[in-house]
């Protein structure tokens, strides 16, 4: 009987001790998941935003036309010694060349308008001047470096060795039967080589050089003295008005001057490499 009374004790402080049935109990409940913050309006610019009308493409700004006249007037000061090879119109060059990657290491004319909300919308001119001027610029460079004449590159020395051999019918019919090209590209091979042929012997006097790199330094000059502007509300109008003043001329020079039109049809990249050259 006490045997019996001792284990009844001990079971019953060991049910106690284990407390109400875990059966019972309610499942856990976690702390419901905190609420972020998502952005859904537009994060990233595309290339589409860019350049549509809300960028200030399509807004219309006017140009000084004083400051036109006076750009496309003036001209940069005269050498010691004028241009006379390409090592003096390169040297007569550099300095322009120079204050124009000054300024597109501090982001060009593109980063002047993206710097600031105030013509940020208008930042299609700013690209379009950088791009604009690098043309003119490469082109100014291509003329001191070809101003006796335009070296061909291999593939059209290649194939004005065998138009000099076969004639040209004859140099069009091998390409096409022979070696298996398309028809449309070796008329565009013998185009090229044709225009490179020429273009081999042409002359352009130093002076005629010379005097578009002056032409050229007052764009320059402008172009870094936009960057060196601090943007404000009272100047945005002038900014604006100046700077697409400054690409109007830039347009005009690139598209009127003989020599620098000249200059970018021969400054391109020849047709694509064929199985014939490789």
């Amino acid at each position: 009987m006490l045997k019996s009374g001792v284990f009844g004790l001990i079971g019953c402080l060991l049910l106690t001790a284990c407390g109400p049935d875990q059966s019972a109990e309610e499942p856990l409940r976690l702390p419901e998941r905190e609420k972020t913050w998502v952005r859904t309006e537009q994060v990233e610019i595309t290339k589409h935003d860019v350049l549509s009308p809300k960028s200030g493409a399509a807004i219309h700004i006017p140009i000084n036309e004083a400051l036109q006249n006076q750009l496309m007037q003036t001209r940069g000061p005269a050498p010691q010694s004028p241009v006379k090879d390409m090592a003096s119109c390169l040297a007569l060059l550099e300095p322009l060349d120079k204050t124009r990657m000054l300024v597109q290491r501090e982001g060009g004319a593109w980063g002047m308008f993206e710097r600031s909300t105030l013509i940020r919308p208008y930042s299609n001119n700013g690209m379009q001047i950088d791009s604009n001027l690098n043309k003119l610029v490469f082109s100014l460079r291509h003329l001191c470096q070809t101003a006796q004449g335009v070296p061909q590159n291999p593939l059209a020395l290649k194939v004005n060795a065998l138009i000099a051999r076969m004639g040209k019918d004859q140099t069009r019919e091998h390409f096409i039967e022979v070696v298996g090209e398309a028809p449309e590209d070796v008329d565009l091979w013998l185009k090229h080589a044709e225009f490179s042929r020429k273009n081999a012997t042409r002359k352009v006097p130093y002076a005629e050089i010379q005097a578009l790199i002056l032409k050229t330094q007052p764009l320059i000059d402008l172009y870094k003295n936009l960057l060196d502007r601090k943007m404000e509300e009272s100047n945005k109008d002038t900014f604006l008005s100046d700077s697409v003043t400054l690409l109007t001329v830039i347009k005009e020079r690139l598209a009127a001057e003989p020599r620098v039109v000249m200059a970018m049809q021969e400054d391109t990249q020849p047709p694509l490499p064929t199985r014939w050259e490789m």
